[in-house]
């Protein structure tokens, strides 16, 4: 349990489970007060006690944001496309009975049409060798 004690205009204690949420914590409420002079003081397991008073000097790392393919709304859309399209490779013909991976495929890449990456219009199910071989070179739209 890590315990930092707010010195501000009046003093209050709050108890965290780790310390990167206690350095968070401690770095917006000095980010917030960073005119005022305020401190706060930190103490937890194998942390000698330390003090803060200068938001910048506290170490911070970035959210690291989700990947397109991994966020919640491609993975849903894929599976609409699976389900609107079916799992055929609308290029070749071939399944995954046929032991062939099936990507859901940009017809208009992202890299050049990112207002369409989230349209199931510019989808289409092709394989994984008709998708490497297309690339972001064809917008040739095999879908019937």
């Amino acid at each position: 349990m890590y315990v930092a004690s707010f010195r501000g205009d009046n003093r209050r204690t709050r108890k965290y489970k780790t310390e990167k949420a206690a350095m968070k914590a401690i770095r917006n409420w000095l980010k917030d007060n960073q005119l005022k002079g305020f401190s706060v003081g930190l103490m937890g397991p194998d942390l000698a006690p330390c003090e803060f008073n200068d938001w910048e000097l506290i170490p911070f790392e970035e959210p690291k944001s989700v990947s397109f393919y991994s966020s919640q709304k491609w993975l849903s859309l894929r599976l609409n496309a699976f389900e609107k399209y079916g799992s055929v490779c609308q290029c070749c013909g071939t399944s995954p009975q046929h032991g062939a991976v099936m990507h859901v495929d940009h017809i208009k890449p992202r890299s050049k049409y990112p207002e369409l990456a989230l349209d199931i219009d510019n989808l289409q199910v092709l394989c994984d060798q008709c998708n490497l071989g297309k690339s972001n070179h064809s917008e040739t739209k095999w879908r019937k």
